[in-house]
């Protein structure tokens, strides 16, 4: 890690850094989130669940209305807007009192989200060499892993005492990172560097057109994100009929995965560097299946550990390849928003995914919602695979074309 950390220039040392100390101070809140706005509504779980269900829904509505707008502004400011807004949300919650205070700093937060996350990707792609990339990317789910593993202890702890403190907390970190930013961090965005242009207008249909590469991305991506939906969701349900101490299923789930990254996922993504994009989505595809065929089936711990290995080297090779393969189909000054356009997958499954899965629940059992999810992820490797292999055809062609015009 050290000699890799040598490697990096001082942005993505500090993004890094930035990555850690959010996601630490962010998994020991969500520890408590849930239960403390729940408590505060008098236990209303249905408004509670319709309040966490406006943050994907905010970032969807947001990303469609203003999903360039890291690269119009630049990627700094936008960050700094994204973590204060955040750093705002977060410690306001404390004094909130009313379901419509809670739903409104929720929607903030999830703004606050959809504005950070594209400009810091593409902040990163700005940065660095394409080949380079994917690396990066893990070095970050990395540090995020291990952010979700020291948090919730931490946030145990606080719970037992002081549970507002974890806000306080948050909201600090946000904010210094904000700071951090702002004084440490280059504006990379190429389009700010250059003489304006004229504003382009778009129609829906010459817009699907013209980003249409990344549409489909994102669009063959979602049997992943349902996926994940699943398991962060109705698999709880599920594993309560399964499991006598499900409480522990859950927490050695969450631990054991974020281990298991800490350990694989820069490897992975280095060892899987040597295969073309198609076949690195056809490996993931199938370690996803398998994943979700186990959690379909797993009563044991034994089982449950190598489900979660197939499912980390499934993530660790796909999600951080594709990142960078949105890098590689972006325009330099339309990065922002094409990171905005795939990140969106995530969004509508986490928004739509555990109430089409709670469904599929009430009419099969728990098993069968996964053994659903793994027939997805098979169509869906097939679909993204053929489609990337028509993206870097037609980009061959395209390259070919203009170098023979530029002969003649």
């Amino acid at each position: 890690m050290n000699n890799l950390l040598l490697r990096y220039n001082k942005p993505i040392i500090i993004r890094l850094g930035g990555e850690l100390l959010t996601r630490t101070t962010e998994s020991m809140l969500t520890l408590i989130m849930i239960i403390y706005v729940n408590k505060m509504l008098n236990g209303n779980i249905i408004i509670t669940m319709l309040i966490f269900g406006l943050q994907p829904l905010s970032d969807i509505v947001f990303t469609l209305i203003a999903g360039g707008v890291t690269d119009k502004y630049g990627r700094k400011k936008i960050m700094l807007l994204g973590l204060l807004l955040q750093g705002v949300a977060i410690g306001s919650f404390i004094f909130a009192q009313s379901v419509f205070i809670f739903a409104l700093l929720y929607v903030i937060n999830g703004v606050g989200r959809s504005l950070y996350i594209p400009a810091q990707r593409a902040q990163i792609a700005d940065l660095t060499k394409q080949k380079q990339q994917a690396e990066i990317f893990a070095l970050l789910h990395t540090m995020a892993a291990i952010g979700s593993v020291i948090g919730p202890i931490i946030g145990a702890i606080f719970y037992r005492t002081h549970p507002e403190y974890l806000f306080i907390m948050q909201s600090i970190t946000l904010m210094v990172y904000a700071v951090v930013v702002w004084t440490q961090l280059p504006e990379t965005a190429p389009i700010l560097t250059k003489p304006k242009q004229k504003l382009e207008v778009s129609s829906p249909k010459q817009f699907v057109h013209k980003h249409y590469a990344v549409l489909g991305l994102m669009i063959t991506t979602l049997p992943i994100s349902f996926f994940y939906a699943q398991t962060e969701t109705n698999y709880r349900i599920f594993a309560k009929d399964i499991f006598p101490d499900f409480v522990f299923i859950l927490a050695f789930i969450s631990t054991c995965k974020a281990i298991m990254e800490i350990i694989l996922q820069i490897f992975l993504v280095k060892w899987s560097e040597r295969f073309s994009m198609t076949k690195i989505i056809l490996i993931s595809y199938i370690c996803f299946t398998i994943a979700a065929i186990g959690y379909g089936f797993s009563a044991t711990i034994l089982s449950l550990f190598f489900t979660l290995l197939f499912l980390v080297i499934g993530e660790s090779i796909a999600l951080n390849h594709l990142l960078r393969f949105v890098s590689e189909i972006a325009p330099t000054d339309k990065r922002g928003l094409y990171f905005s356009i795939y990140g969106l997958h995530w969004d509508i499954s986490r928004t739509c995914g555990p109430v089409l899965g709670a469904v599929l629940l009430s009419q099969v059992d728990g098993s069968m919602l996964f053994y659903i999810c793994a027939c997805f992820l098979i169509v869906g490797g097939i679909m993204q695979a053929l489609f990337i292999q028509n993206i870097e055809r037609n980009k061959i062609n395209k390259n070919v074309s203009e170098h023979t015009t530029h002969i003649l």
